[in-house]
This record gives C-alpha cells, structure tokens and sequence, in this order.
C-alpha cells in the first residue's frame, strides 16, 4: 500500500504490484535489493525521495558482477574477485590490473542483440591507481566512448550518446546509448593512454568494475543483476 500525504483521507492511496525483485538507491547512497511488490523509494538525487516505476527490462550481459566467469574474455589483464567495496557497500567488486604488453588490457562480451533497435550500456567503475582513461566500445553499434575517471567527464564519443555520474567513493556510474547496425560485435571494457586502448602496460595501474548491465532501450534504468541467466 503507499499512502497519500494529502488527501488524508485514503482516496489518494493506492495498491502497488511488482512481480520480481529490484533495485534502487537508498538513504545510504547504497545499491539495494527490495523485494516482491515492494514499492522503490530511490535516493537518486538525495534529500526527499521519490516513487521509482519503471518499465520491465532485461539485463542481456551474463555475470553481471563475476568477471573471472569464461563468459568475459580478456586480454592481458587480471582480475581478483571480491577485491574492492562495491556501490551495494559489499566486498564484491572485481579488481582489474593491466598486464604489461604493448598492446590492449580489457575484458569483452560477445552478446547476440537485434539489428536496428536501441541499446543501452551502463556500468559502475572505479580508479584505483594509475593515470588511465576509461573506455566502453561496442561493435554492434559502433558506440564508443572514452571516460575520465579522475575528474568524472567525458573526453570524447561516437556513435552514441554518454553519460557519467559521481556516485561517491570514487564509483562512477557510466553509460551510453546508441542504435545497433548488427546482429553482434563485441563489447569491451579498456583502460586508455590517450585516447588509445593500446598501450605498454605497466602492470600495476588498476581499475575496478561493477554492475555491468545491457538493455534493449535509449536509457539506463536501476541496476539489474544478472548472475547467470541467459
């Protein structure tokens, strides 16, 4: 039941249905789970709340917080699981570090999508050390996007339309949106030397990441964690 401020006299109150779990921000700053037919009050913004209602979605990305998962490839990077606080306040983020070959130091995905329609990435990364840039580049729609992780901009994008939010503690909360020209290509997750994912790594410059999300949609909607499903 959610219940009306005004009028005080119940016929501003109503019933809420929803038929799965989901996220939203609490008072804390903190990713949370609510339950079954639980309405969402999100502290996005801080201060006073608001009602989340959102359409239903998918994750369509695997292992959306388990990148040592042979679903993500890699490239001259290692990765410890459960090394870095993630923005729910648990131990479960995944730590990347750069191995040190002159060449590119990621982690991709080759998810199957529908040629012509809007998609949307989001992820939730963190600099650790290092002086590196950020970038996401998906193939299906050509979207790339370079981030800067120590100030919280963007340095540049194609093909697509980004955004980042600071969301404390050093998390940034990334996305991009764009329309897939394919049916598949890859997506990668790189650090970046100017601008360029290919690089002599120094194998100490580290990142971390959390909450990787793909939705068929124009927009990021709350996370979705996906551990698993197809």
């Amino acid at each position: 039941k959610l219940y009306s401020a005004v009028p005080t006299n119940g016929d501003g109150d109503f019933d809420f249905a929803r038929n799965s779990a989901a996220t939203r921000v609490n008072k804390d700053g903190l990713i949370e789970e609510v339950a079954v037919n639980v309405p969402r009050l999100d502290y996005s913004d801080g201060g006073c709340p608001s009602l989340l209602l959102e359409p239903t979605r998918s994750n369509l990305f695997q292992y959306s917080e388990d990148f040592n998962q042979s679903y993500w490839g890699k490239t001259d990077i290692s990765i410890d699981s459960n090394a870095e606080i993630s923005p729910d306040g648990l131990l479960n983020a995944d730590r990347f570090t750069e191995g040190t070959g002159s060449t590119q130091h990621r982690i991709f995905v080759i998810p199957t999508v529908v040629s012509g329609s809007s998609y949307t990435i989001s992820f939730y990364v963190k600099r650790n050390s290092g002086n590196r840039g950020f970038e996401i580049d998906s193939l299906h729609t050509g979207m790339r996007v370079d981030f800067n992780l120590i100030n919280g901009t963007i340095i540049s994008e194609s093909n697509g339309t980004g955004s980042i939010e600071n969301f404390g503690n050093g998390w940034y909360k990334c996305s991009v949106s764009g329309v897939s020209t394919s049916t598949s290509g890859g997506t990668y997750f790189s650090p970046t030397v100017s601008g360029s994912q290919t690089f002599t790594g120094d194998g100490t410059s580290s990142f971390s990441l959390y909450g990787v999300q793909l939705e068929q949609s124009s927009y990021a909607t709350s996370y979705i964690p996906n551990f698993g499903n197809s």
